[in-house]
């Protein structure tokens, strides 16, 4: 009388449930990755910026531009400062190596210290 008639067309409400909540899951994790490397991005730009002023504050210290805010000690001197366009903190320290006295030549030991970037360098005046 009656036959079965299987209808195998289509999905389940279970199945689409499942591929909901992977897909759903798979949003999650993207939108969290986004963010993370948005945060990280942000870090490498100050870090960067703060890089510059590294280098920028130690060609100036070579070619003897910088002479504001110093303060002298025996062998030392150390200049203080903050940038105008971003407020970044730089300080630098001068001192004279005497191990080298012999010689007609004075050598220094640069420290240029930027919100913890520390670069030291040697100079002959």
């Amino acid at each position: 009388m009656f036959k079965n008639k299987q209808n195998n067309r289509g999905f389940t409400i279970l199945e689409v449930i499942i591929s909901l909540v992977i897909v759903s899951i798979s949003m999650v994790m993207f939108v969290k990755l986004l963010g993370n490397s948005s945060m990280l991005r942000a870090k490498v730009n100050d870090y960067d910026d703060r890089l510059d002023v590294v280098i920028s504050k130690t060609e100036q210290t070579f070619l003897g531009l910088l002479d504001n805010n110093s303060t002298q000690g025996d062998n030392e001197r150390v200049l203080r400062g903050k940038t105008s366009d971003k407020g970044i903190d730089w300080r630098i320290e001068e001192e004279k190596d005497d191990s080298f006295s012999k010689h007609d030549k004075d050598v220094y030991i640069y420290t240029v210290s930027v919100d913890g970037i520390d670069i030291s360098s040697v100079g002959i005046k």
